[in-house]
């Protein structure tokens, strides 16, 4: 069974019948904006001309009930009931079979929302060119122009809303699903009057790309993982399934195809069922979206996607933590989108970072994650936890509430603020890494993922470590003892170490005083040469941290005392701890 809906989708996917194909319409078009824009007069004169037999049809139609009945006409998207997913299905879509896309440099990390707006910081596929005199960009649409999509016979029917076409099939005829439309989900007829960054806004709050993954054979295939907010304290878990094998022109799937940006292609979806989003059935768990064109039309397949289902852990396994604060998910208010499955949500006033689990092989670590913090929850350079979240019945586990570092990570200052930075600066986030990395592996803790990206700087200007959970270490971080098992394709969870933990505690270091943001991607031995203006105590530092053989890498403990005692001395008493000198 399928419902005909608004979406917006062109009508060249609806299999209308077509006379002539006219001038591509922009995104304004559709949003409404071009009166505003000043362009109806120009686009008008530009279609007399190529089919003045349209003119006089046109003409006798009120302009306004022609716009609104072309975007009604423009978002038939056919949204079929909840099914289970075949088995076959099922399996071929599991996470064995996936791989995390390779993004571009420019495009790896996700940046803090509050230091750099998402519309600045991603890049857009490739725009068409723009002439001199327009005051906005065009925006290539393949869809016909007005004038070539409405009748006269239409014209009575202008201001009645379209029925639903319900498709029957197998014989069996169900009735409409109850749904209740989220209240601020932006109705056809206001569309119009809504500003042109509306779409921009909803991608940062409403439909958040958290992940997007290819097949490992190399299909033409991909699957995306979204984050849908109906409400500010109501988020539901989406993926999504794309097939390009086989597009045909002027689909959803070769608009996709032609795309070169995830988060363009993201949007493009969002953009084509964003007004069938009230009728669709989404699942308490996980609901996969299978989008395809089928006929000059575009479907949607609505079913559980169980290989993501989340088994959240119970909050009995939290029960030995004593003085640990659990809050209900629903009173989290979500602010903005950090990266991966990482928020900037508001409780009581105060601004937090909610971390949730990232998928049903992940909570083990997760779990890890949650014993660590609640062991370092005084560790100075150590993030420390506000709350765990639970879910509205406090039954399950579903994420975790950490402070919230106002500059955000230091992979992105050494990249926005390179050549800017003062090395006594830098010397004293090295001293307080090493303080939070002692503190972990003091307390029985390793943390497995130590890279750039999981050292935060608070808004007091001090360094503390996120992220403790030995999920392993990205490419380019590994140390030489591991990168041989990587190739043999073992798995080296088992591996993950204190000595792991300290040879990306050199790269870091070493990145701290060359001022670089990516040391995984240079070449190898890492070196501070005699050029790098550095005491010759943080060279050795380096050295020691970036050797060869693990047993000769001294724990963080013993680092700590290679800095000029002073500072050592500020950063004990920083921690708390007593300090006796034993002078020989």
């Amino acid at each position: 069974m399928a419902i005909s809906l608004a979406s917006s989708c062109s009508p060249t996917r609806l299999g209308f019948p077509m006379d002539e194909k006219g001038p591509k319409q922009s995104v304004w078009h559709r949003l409404g904006l071009r009166r505003w824009l000043g362009r109806d007069d120009r686009d008008s004169r530009n279609h007399d001309a190529l089919f003045p037999h349209n003119h006089n049809r046109a003409s006798s139609i009120d302009s306004n009930k022609q716009d609104n009945l072309t975007r009604r006409l423009s978002r038939r998207v056919g949204v079929g009931l909840p099914l289970s997913a075949p088995f076959k299905r099922q399996n071929s879509q599991h996470r064995d079979q996936l791989a995390p896309l390779n993004l571009e440099p420019q495009h790896r990390r996700a940046h803090s929302a509050d230091r750099r707006p998402l519309s600045a910081q991603t890049s857009r596929s490739p725009p068409p060119a723009v002439g001199p005199r327009l005051s906005a960009p065009e925006v290539q649409w393949l869809g016909p122009t007005t004038a070539t999509t409405v009748d006269e016979p239409l014209d009575r029917e202008l201001d009645t809303p379209l029925d639903l076409e319900l498709d029957v099939e197998n014989d069996e005829t169900d009735s409409e699903p109850d749904w209740d439309p989220s209240p601020d989900i932006i109705a056809p007829e206001a569309e119009s009057a809504q500003p042109p960054n509306t779409l921009e806004m909803e991608l940062e709050r409403r439909w958040i790309l958290n992940l997007s993954m290819h097949f490992r054979d190399r299909s033409e295939r991909e699957k995306f993982f979204v984050t849908y907010a109906e409400t500010p304290t109501r988020w539901r878990r989406v993926t999504i399934s794309c097939d390009y094998r086989g597009a045909t022109e002027d689909s959803l799937e070769q608009d996709m195809k032609e795309l070169r940006y995830q988060r363009d292609k993201c949007a493009r979806i969002y953009e084509s069922i964003r007004e069938s989003l009230p009728e669709i059935q989404f699942y308490d768990t996980v609901t996969n979206l299978k989008v395809e064109t089928r006929d000059g039309r575009l479907h949607v397949h609505v079913t559980e996607d169980v290989n993501e289902t989340i088994p959240y852990p119970p909050i009995s396994s939290i029960g030995h933590l004593r003085g640990a604060r659990c809050v209900p998910e629903n009173l989290l208010h979500f602010e903005s989108h950090l990266s991966g499955f990482v928020y900037k949500v508001r409780l009581g006033g105060h601004a937090y970072i909610k971390k949730e689990i990232p998928g049903p092989d992940t909570v083990d670590e997760f779990l890890y994650e949650i014993n660590a913090l609640h062991a370092l929850n005084r560790a100075p350079n150590v993030i420390q936890v506000e709350a765990i979240v639970v879910d509205e019945r406090q039954e399950v586990v579903k994420g975790l509430l950490i402070n919230y570092a106002a500059q955000g990570a230091l992979v992105d200052i050494l990249y926005d603020q390179r050549g800017e930075l003062s090395f006594p600066r830098r010397e004293r986030w090295a001293k307080q890494i090493v303080q939070g990395l002692c503190e972990i592996h003091e307390s029985g803790y390793v943390q497995g993922d130590f890279t750039l990206s999981n050292i935060v700087v608070d808004g007091d200007d001090n360094a503390h470590i996120i992220d403790i959970n030995r999920r392993g270490c990205p490419v380019g971080w590994e140390p030489p003892e591991i990168a041989a098992k990587i190739e043999s394709n073992q798995r080296i969870s088992m591996y993950i170490g204190v000595k792991t933990d300290l040879y990306q505690l050199g790269m870091t270091l070493w990145a701290l005083a060359m001022e670089e943001d990516e040391p995984e991607r240079q070449p190898r031995p890492l070196l501070l040469g005699n050029e790098v203006d550095v005491p010759d105590y943080y060279r050795r530092l380096v050295d020691i941290c970036l050797s060869p053989t693990p047993r000769h890498r001294l724990s963080a403990k013993d680092l700590l005392t290679l800095f000029p005692t002073d500072l050592f001395h500020d950063l004990c008493r920083q921690a708390g701890l007593e300090i006796s000198l034993i002078v020989i």
